[in-house]
């Protein structure tokens, strides 16, 4: 599932809705936008957000989509 994002310093990421908040976020995230997602994950639906967040800056953060994450 990817998310197309042009704005430098943000990321979109999946929570799950939890009471109607996301689970996971940090309290003191910067949410710009929020659009509502159901996903399947091994075969059971999984309901939640899509939210595009500021990202924090730190030291040593590596973005998984950008490795090569096989043990070869």
């Amino acid at each position: 599932m990817a998310q197309e994002n042009t704005d430098l310093g943000t990321e979109w990421i999946f929570c799950r809705d939890i009471a109607g908040k996301c689970s996971g976020l940090n309290p003191n995230t910067k949410v710009l936008e929020k659009k509502k997602k159901t996903i399947s994950i091994h075969g059971e639906e999984v309901r939640g957000w899509m939210v595009k967040i500021v990202q924090e800056q730190a030291e040593g953060h590596v973005k998984l989509d950008y490795c090569d994450l096989s043990n070869e």
